[in-house]
């Protein structure tokens, strides 16, 4: 058989496909075996008929029939076989090793030829050119199926730990059903918490050039480059440098502590199975931050000023400063980056095992220490969506939740679908919708962004191509139409409807609006809102937008005309449905005047001044800081002895307030006895285990907390318009 008709058989019988699956065997083979068997590799032709060069096959066959047999097989192994390899570099080097069949190969690969072709002759039967076309076949055949067995154990491996994976093996732990689907809901895609990288995708790349253009100062470029790569943001370059630890230690909660009995308990009970984790301060923190409660006992922004100068990455001065800029009508840019660089030195001190996008890492909000990373990431996604990056904000929101999802102390469910509706994550929130367990979906924006959500999938759009690819993965209660669901969320919520036609400039019969069921219960001489008017108040303030296209407006009008045919009918025939009694069970839960404190907090950081009047009256009286807005009744908090001798007067009886064992006169302090005031510091001090202030040198960084990391860039590329 000439070496014509076999390559024509080769290229018939698929040998590109043989190529590649001994290419995938061989790159899946352990290093050692490869090693070890190195000597064995031949090309394909060597295996099979000992032909040469596919350049010089034709030429050698009329000239020397010896040299075209001398690369028959050099082993019948099967894992050799295997092992074969086209490529067209090993077949030259094989065609110079026949050709000097005496002198040793440079690869080893020519050690013992004529010993080798002795064994290959004896292992194939004799010459190949004496094969058969059926022996030919035949060995083909073999090759083929042996590394199809290899190629398929192989991928059934992969499969089963991609699965494991999927199950919870990739962090650490097993999860149910349950806890799969609701973790697979906050797991925070990280590619998109990039702001930079979203302006680029809508206007280009001449927008994010022309964006950072003002922020590129000479000597601090390189600045940028050395400062650590983080998650949640990213280092800019204007960015004073970071040449000690900001102070923030994160450490994981155990269920064996003894000391905090209340999280144990949350732990044993926590229905998520995440991991709990909680900040704590350093000592140097600590003394820093007596100096920032200091300013901001004093009212002085300032003061507030000189401790970012001094301390540019404070997490508190930072957050602090940055509300102060905002409420005073200062750069909300500037405002909004003190907050990123506060994210910044918040990541810094994450433990290893904790990640703020894998949709399982608790924080324990009672805790002072931990409570500003909440605070940072509500606030870093209000300024994204304030520059329209959507997207940013959305994931953000996600790692918002995701500290917390049971307790949800800033009340993320209130704008997270509202934040997938902008980024058009319609799969999303349908999704959410369905499948959510660990806290409640009752709430107006959740019934009427579910609808929204549909119909826009429904092709409710400009342009109907909102259509989704991913229907596979939603829940057999997503096939209800987007007006069944609005009629629904109607039926559940209607004092929406008034207040939401009005926002969003749709016109309706206004004797529609007159029927009893879309009134609002509200007590007259009070001027709280009950739980409900708060929710839905929020609701279309934010949400109004969404509902001010034509589209929307006349699938609005239709689906308030159906619920109204609806309503009639339940009056006529006294029979209720079960629509019906979930609005029944709504009103029941929703129309208190006791507001959760997660919703109290919410409005207040969500700068919705309108419905702050209408919160419970100790809240509003209740005094707090922009660092930690409303802190939880359960809060630890370290400084509050500190904070107390401003406050404490009016919560504890007699104007007296216990420090360390004993009683201090608070009115002497509000005196201004110096002596009541340094004694009160200085066993503050002692109780943080802060040294006195005689024996403080430099509150700067101690030795054990220098980070290499942060303190190896020169001083002299770093110190431009940087403060000592």
């Amino acid at each position: 058989m000439s070496s014509r008709a076999v390559k024509r058989l080769l290229k018939e019988r698929g040998v590109d496909e043989l190529s590649e699956a001994a290419s995938r065997l061989e790159a899946a083979t352990p290093e050692k075996e490869v090693t070890e068997n190195t000597s064995s590799k031949t090309n394909i032709f060597d295996l099979l008929m000992g032909g040469g060069d596919d350049d010089q096959e034709e030429t050698e066959e009329e000239e020397d029939e010896g040299q075209r047999s001398e690369g028959e097989m050099q082993s019948a192994k099967p894992q050799q076989v295997a092992k074969v390899s086209v490529a067209t570099d090993e077949a030259e080097v094989n065609s110079e090793d026949r050709k000097k069949s005496k002198n040793k190969s440079k690869k080893g690969k020519g050690k013992n030829k004529s010993k080798g072709k002795g064994r290959a002759k004896a292992a194939a039967g004799g010459d190949a050119n004496d094969l058969s076309m059926a022996e030919f076949e035949a060995q083909l055949d073999a090759i083929q199926s042996q590394q199809g067995e290899s190629t398929d154990s192989g991928s059934v491996k992969h499969v089963d730990s991609a699965q494991k994976k999927g199950k919870g093996a990739a962090i650490g732990v097993q999860l149910s059903r349950e806890q799969q689907q609701n973790r697979a809901l906050l797991v925070v895609d990280s590619k998109h918490l990039d702001s930079q990288a979203e302006i680029r995708r809508m206007f280009g790349s001449g927008a994010a050039k022309s964006n950072n253009a003002s922020q590129q100062v000479r000597g601090r470029v390189m600045q940028a480059s050395r400062l650590k790569r983080m998650t949640l943001t990213q280092p800019k370059a204007t960015w004073p440098p970071m040449r000690a630890s900001p102070g923030i230690e994160m450490k994981q909660l155990s269920v064996d502590e003894r000391s905090d009995k209340q999280m144990v308990e949350t732990m044993k009970n926590d229905p998520t199975g995440g991991t709990w984790f909680a900040l704590e301060h350093t000592t140097r923190f600590r003394t820093i931050q007596l100096e920032f409660l200091g300013a901001v006992e004093s009212h002085n922004p300032d003061a507030i000023s000189r401790i970012v100068y001094h301390y540019p990455y404070h997490v508190d001065a930072l957050l602090q400063l940055s509300e102060i800029l905002k409420q005073t009508g200062g750069d909300f840019g500037e405002a909004g980056e003190l907050v990123e660089r506060a994210l910044y030195a918040f990541e810094c001190g994450f433990a290893p095992r904790f990640s703020p996008t894998n949709g399982m890492g608790r924080l324990d909000f009672r805790r002072v220490e931990s409570r500003g990373l909440f605070l940072a990431l509500f606030r870093h996604m209000q300024f994204m969506a304030r520059r329209g990056c959507w997207r940013t904000a959305f994931e953000v929101n996600k790692a918002l939740l995701s500290l917390d999802p049971v307790q949800d102390p800033y009340g993320a469910l209130l704008t997270l679908d509202f934040h997938a509706l902008k980024s058009k994550q319609y799969d999303y929130v349908c999704q959410f919708a369905d499948e959510w367990t660990w806290s409640s979906v009752e709430l107006p924006n959740l019934a009427y962004s579910r609808a929204l959500a549909e119909f826009m999938l429904e092709g409710g759009g400009k342009k109907g191509k909102e259509r989704s690819r991913d229907t596979g993965k939603r829940s057999s209660s997503s096939s209800s139409s987007s007006m069944d669901l609005l009629v629904e969320a109607i039926l559940v919520f209607p004092t929406a409807i008034p207040p939401l036609l009005s926002k969003a400039n749709i016109d309706v019969d206004p004797v529609i609006l007159t029927h009893p069921y879309f009134q609002d219960e509200h007590i007259p001489d009070t001027t709280e809102l009950t739980h409900m008017q708060l929710a839905v108040q929020m609701f279309v303030e934010r949400h109004n937008s969404l509902y001010r296209t034509p589209e929307t407006g006349r699938w609005l009008q239709e689906g308030l005309l159906l619920a109204l045919e609806r309503i009639a009918l339940a009056e006529a025939t006294g029979i209720d449905d079960a629509t019906s009694e979930r609005g029944r069970a709504a009103k029941r839960r929703l129309c208190t005047y006791v507001v959760p404190e997660n919703i109290s907090r919410h409005v207040l950081v969500a700068d919705m001044e309108s419905m702050k009047a209408g919160l419970p009256e100790h809240i509003r009286s209740a005094e707090s800081f922009a660092f930690d807005p409303l802190p939880p009744k359960d809060s630890i908090n370290v400084y509050d002895e500190f904070l107390g001798m401003g406050i404490a007067a009016d919560r504890i009886p007699g104007g007296f307030v216990e420090v360390d064992g004993e009683m201090i006169d608070l009115e002497e302090l509000q005196q201004g006895n110096a002596g009541y005031i340094a004694q009160l510091i200085d066993r503050l001090r002692r109780n943080l285990g802060i040294a006195g202030e005689e024996d403080i040198v430099d509150p700067g960084t101690s030795e054990d907390e220098l980070d290499q990391d942060w303190s190896d860039h020169g001083e002299s590329d770093l110190d431009d318009g940087v403060p000592e």
